[in-house]
């Protein structure tokens, strides 16, 4: 162990260097977007470990970091950035595995990534559990909470399994018995950069280049990640983020009850001249808007919806996430196709996944989805894509009813909008109308009216304040 101080300062100096890279990356995002906020609301201890070097970061929050800069700056300069940080990252890690007690801070590292894994699958069969309680009660407020922290759980879990086959490629590398002194030189982080927004890609970094915007307004539940204090990191290396919490030792997580404000009502349709021609079409004709998808699309959807029951059949979930975010992000026409299909087959919860990926899509998708599912008679669904699509930033809301009210859908963007009234403050509900005002005021105050007079009262005067009513 006589050599321990000296790799200690070896592994300093290189985690400085990485360190510096990582600021580099981190000096030009906006703190309060993408995944660079996401890690700043759930896991800001370990945040400022990173920025300030004293730990190294998993690479794959990296890799959520270089994605947050793709879309600030551009893939060619994310990719040029990725390359950098990622010779810096595997001259680090070479350093740190090739000290004497290296390969036992792996070994006890991949031993708390198996834990972990088994608390955060705990933690997802009760949410699964009190998610199903909510919706036969009829909350379907808290089940759409619940469903929200499930697919947090799952990112945790997907988190987990990527930090331990990096431990075990460390390992791996090491070779030999333990006590080994093999420098471990053969071994790279086995996530890739983020690649060209033209190439191929795996769906989930396609969703995590997104994932700032859905989990914005979602926020975890007293013994979450980021909701009490944390346990000390280990020794070496950083927990997972957001660190999957203990699983509860009593029963099942059970639902509250939902008042009022936790379950929104259903909103009434504005009046007014300015909302002529705007107003929702008949049964009949979203039925025949629906039945313009044109027959490839269908099949595609049937096809899709036939290969996800496969995986979940074999057991391969991780597939059939990735297959679920890529047809999220497919032709918007589709998904009530494939959310009905779903349905069929019993597949009920992965329409809510399904969702839940279309809420994180560009304002002009969206809003195309939303139109898709209430021409195709599927309002409830609708209503749930838009709620959850209320947790992006309130510009992006307002982006979203504007193009939702010059589709014809002037109630679909009053919901979108009576949703972000209630969870934001009305300063901030009020940005909204930033881009569109003389489109987005109107409906603002009509979905501040449905929540309340004082929520009217409250944003009336923020537009006020900022000159746009």
């Amino acid at each position: 162990m006589g050599d321990l101080p000296l790799a200690r300062r070896e592994y300093a100096v290189r985690l400085a260097d990485f360190t510096a890279g990582l600021r580099a990356v981190t000096d030009v995002l906006d703190p309060s977007a993408g995944w660079f906020a996401a890690f700043g609301r759930r896991a800001a201890v370990d945040l400022g470990d990173w920025l300030e070097g004293r730990t190294l970061p998993p690479w794959d929050a990296v890799a959520d970091l270089l994605q947050d800069l793709a879309v600030l700056r551009g893939p060619l300069e994310s990719e040029r950035a990725g390359r950098a940080l990622r010779g810096l990252y595997e001259a680090a890690v070479r350093v740190e595995d090739a000290a004497p007690d290296g390969r036992e801070a792996l070994e006890e590292r991949a031993a708390e990534l198996d834990r972990a894994e088994r608390r955060v699958r705990l933690r997802q069969r009760q949410l699964a559990v009190a998610e199903e309680e909510a919706l036969r009660a009829g909350h379907a407020g808290d089940a759409e909470r619940y469903a929200a922290l499930r697919l947090w759980s799952q990112d945790d879990e997907e988190r987990v399994v990527a930090r331990r086959a990096e431990v075990r490629a460390r390992l791996a590398a090491l070779g030999g018995p333990a006590g080994s002194t093999a420098t471990g030189t053969g071994f790279r982080p086995p996530l890739p950069l983020p690649a060209p927004a033209d190439a191929p890609e795996p769906a989930r970094k396609a969703r995590r280049a997104r994932g700032g915007a859905r989990f914005a307004g979602v926020q975890p539940e007293p013994g979450a990640a980021g909701a009490a204090p944390t346990p000390p990191p280990p020794a070496r290396g950083a927990r997972a983020i957001p660190d999957p919490a203990p699983a509860p030792a009593a029963a099942p997580v059970a639902p509250v009850q939902a008042t009022g404000d936790d379950t929104p009502a259903a909103t009434p349709l504005p009046g007014g001249s300015r909302f002529a021609g705007a107003l929702r079409e008949s049964r009949a004709e979203r039925k025949a808007r629906a039945e313009r998808l044109t027959a490839e699309e269908r099949r595609a959807a049937l096809a899709a919806a036939g290969q996800l029951h496969r995986l979940r059949e074999d057991g391969h979930s991780g597939a059939a996430h990735v297959l679920l975010s890529e047809a999220a992000q497919g032709p918007a026409g589709r998904l009530p196709v494939l959310a009905a299909e779903l349905e069929r087959l019993g597949m009920a919860s992965d329409v809510a996944t399904l969702l839940w990926e279309a809420a994180s899509l560009p304002p002009g998708p969206l809003a195309a989805a939303a139109e898709a599912l209430a021409a195709a008679g599927r309002e409830a669904d609708c209503g749930r894509l838009l709620r959850q699509g209320a947790a992006r930033p309130a510009p992006e809301a307002g982006s979203i009813a504007a193009e939702l009210w010059s589709a014809g859908r002037a109630g679909e963007a009053v919901t979108l909008l009576s949703a972000l009234v209630r969870a934001r403050p009305a300063e901030e509900a009020a940005r909204a109308a930033e881009g569109a005002p003389d489109v987005v005021v109107p409906l603002l105050l009509d979905a501040a009216r449905s929540v309340s007079p004082h929520h009217h009262y409250a944003v009336n005067s923020e537009l006020r304040r900022a000159g746009v009513a």
